[in-house]
């Protein structure tokens, strides 16, 4: 079954995005064989944040050069997306030792109790790294989009000064972000189904103190952040970069 959702995916990408969505299906096996690389690496004992940071700069070049080509709308998109990724990480590890969340949930007992729970592995460092490679896929999308069409301004418009230029970008970055942010909260909330149906006769405070539950929100506020920093990260460097551009063509 997922052999046929495969080639129905690569056709359905063939056929609306040739050539692009060629590289489309490509970036996203590449991508994949980058979440399973780190699966493998942190079961070997490697450092699990460090990964995942290997993992989201890797994943930022192949999204953005193989898709777009090494130009300086990507470029500035890729320095904005690392200026975050730090600003995130920092966050996200602090969250991560001050709210301890670490180990199995009541619910994974049925699931795991023939293994061993000594797995002898730091599960708060799986846990961050886990946040940073969710967050990664958002502000890449969302970056490229206001970068790509702050170039796009700038190309129609040649005699548009810095600072329009950066509001163009945080004006399309505004218009975007509603639309962010609720995909990210379908997508996320949508797991929260079946951990409800578990759930559904508990009371309210052992639902929210639960450790999955605390898990998803965070990620999802985690997200949330990343999503609405990248905007104005985005514009200013991009605005930096595509108007300095702009200054030495017309020279």
């Amino acid at each position: 079954m997922i052999t046929i959702l495969s080639m129905i995916l690569f056709f359905l990408l063939l056929i609306t995005g040739k050539s692009r969505g060629t590289k489309t299906f490509v970036t996203f096996f590449l991508s994949t064989f980058l979440i399973i690389t780190y699966i493998i690496l942190i079961s070997l004992g490697m450092n699990a944040i460090i990964l995942a940071l290997i993992v989201c700069i890797l994943a930022s070049c192949i999204s953005l050069f193989m898709l777009n080509g090494y130009n300086l709308k990507t470029l500035s998109s890729f320095i904005s997306i690392m200026i975050v990724l730090v600003f995130i990480t920092i966050l996200t590890y602090t969250i991560g030792k001050l709210s301890n969340i670490q180990g199995f949930s009541s619910d994974s007992v049925e699931t795991i109790g023939a293994f061993s729970y000594l797995i002898n592995y730091d599960m708060t460092k799986v846990i961050i790294g886990m946040y940073l490679i969710c967050v990664i896929g958002t502000i890449i999308d969302t970056s490229i989009s206001v970068s790509s069409s702050m170039n796009e301004v700038l190309e129609n418009n040649p005699k548009i000064n810095e600072k329009e230029l950066y509001k163009s970008g945080m004006n399309v970055g505004g218009d975007i972000l509603s639309t962010t942010i609720n995909t990210l909260f379908f997508a996320i909330i949508s797991s929260f189904i079946g951990f409800f149906m578990w759930h559904r006769n508990s009371p309210i405070e052992n639902i929210i103190n639960h450790k999955v539950f605390t898990q998803t929100v965070i990620e999802l506020l985690l997200s949330f952040i990343a999503s609405i920093l990248i905007i104005p990260i985005t514009s200013y460097i991009s605005s930096k970069i595509l108007y300095k551009k702009d200054l030495i063509k017309d020279e």
